[in-house]
């Protein structure tokens, strides 16, 4: 019996294409600022929840230095990571639109 090698299709090195309800296991959402510094913020599940997050978090930030605290880094990007089909983590999502 003859052995195939069938090529299944890959989306951006996920096993399905992305929606914002996908569930991503445990990804990770990182804040990035235009200097190329970045900072973890929160274990997502999906991309809707990581937008959320991501909102949630730049007003904080924005309330911070409203009274004149240490905000951290200025974040200009948020990305999700999350672990793709070959079992590196990779890129799911870019968020960068919150206001």
């Amino acid at each position: 019996m003859a052995t195939t090698k069938k090529q299944f299709p890959t989306y951006n090195g996920f096993a399905i294409p992305l929606q914002p309800d996908s569930d991503l296991g445990m990804a990770m959402l990182i804040a990035e600022s235009d200097d190329g510094q970045h900072e973890p913020v929160a274990v997502v599940g999906t991309i809707s929840e990581a937008r959320e997050v991501a909102i949630s978090d730049l007003r904080d930030r924005m309330r911070r230095l409203e009274l004149g605290e240490d905000a951290g880094l200025c974040p200009t990007l948020y990305r999700v990571w999350a672990r793709g089909i070959d079992g590196s983590y990779r890129t799911a999502c870019e968020i960068a639109d919150i206001l």
